[in-house]
């Protein structure tokens, strides 16, 4: 678990600002690429982190943390549940799309971006 807080507020920077928010998990560092609210709870959508940006490995699997609060402090955990996991990452998906469109740069069809 990490010991962050408000990893929300920090997701509505300019593309052209971009620094990359990086946080420690187990010796290792992961990038947070989303974060969304979902059924009233904030969740985190990691990938391992590279300072080399113009690496660009299709194939990157993003891991999906919540955040809970214990003892007054904010912390990522796990999600135990494998169906509560795939709906989260469902989410994902979409909202990661709809600011980078599909493969060809299209709109990704959303009623939030008018597709």
């Amino acid at each position: 678990m990490v010991d962050e807080k408000d990893l929300l507020n920090e997701q509505d920077q300019d593309f052209e600002e971009y620094e990359p928010q990086i946080i420690e998990l187990d010796g290792e560092q992961f990038e947070v690429i989303d974060a969304v609210c979902y059924d009233g709870q904030n969740y985190v959508a990691l990938i391992p982190y590279t300072e080399d940006c113009n690496s660009e490995e299709e194939d990157v699997e993003f891991i999906i943390l919540k955040e809970v609060e214990e003892n007054g402090e904010y912390m990522l955990s796990t999600i135990d549940d494998d169906a509560l996991y795939n709906e989260v990452g469902e989410v994902f998906i979409e909202h990661i799309g709809t600011f980078f469109g599909d493969e060809d740069g299209e709109c990704c069809g959303c009623e939030d971006c008018g597709g």
